[in-house]
């Protein structure tokens, strides 16, 4: 399997965990439950198929801006391996929900950073249209939920309307990119690996 292939896979992944999860958060919202958990683990499923996600991108944007590519690359996994280990905390019953929120929103708004500062260097030609726009938007709907829930909580009006933005956002840019590598129609170049 080469890196187009499990990335691809990777990311298809990722858009049917972001989809099955936002179904289980409304069910939580709405009646509590075993909803919840099957959310939190959707989360870690969305997460860990995110880093291969993220590595392609930062191998693709290396050859626009080598140095800046691998910093924000970085960024998206320590936001990525963040949020899959608070949930996981959440999960394994380690700590509370309220405990592990900042933790869990906070990892998430660095994954939103990762998504925005990927999708401004995407915008010089490393991934085709729309991917960078889904990826920017992606990572507007991340920071707004973390900050729509701080100030607020799940009801608040930027959280609401950064799920949405999230939800439709990011299952696009993740279903596109997937497709796209999984296809062979986007290629990672060889001398990047």
């Amino acid at each position: 399997m080469t890196i187009e292939q499990l990335a691809g896979w990777s990311a298809l992944l990722a858009a049917v965990a972001t989809v099955i999860g936002a179904v289980f958060l409304g069910l939580f919202f709405a009646r509590g439950g075993l909803w919840g958990l099957l959310n939190d683990v959707a989360s870690i499923v969305l997460m860990l198929a995110t880093i291969p996600v993220a590595l392609v991108v930062g191998i693709i944007e290396m050859e626009r801006v080598t140095t800046v590519a691998m910093i924000i690359t970085g960024i998206g996994i320590v936001g990525m391996l963040g949020a899959t280990i608070s949930q996981a905390l959440l999960v394994a019953r380690v700590r509370t929900y309220a405990q592990l929120l900042p933790w869990t929103l906070g990892s998430g708004a660095i994954v939103g950073v990762w998504y925005v500062l990927a999708g401004v260097v995407a915008l010089a030609g490393s991934l085709p249209q729309p991917l960078p726009w889904l990826m920017i938007a992606s990572g507007i709907g991340f920071i707004a939920i973390g900050y729509g829930f701080t100030v607020g909580n799940e009801r608040h009006p930027l959280s609401v309307v950064g799920g949405l933005v999230l939800l439709v956002a990011s299952t696009a840019f993740l279903g596109i990119l997937g497709w796209q590598l999984v296809s062979g129609d986007l290629v990672v170049p060889d001398w990047n690996l």
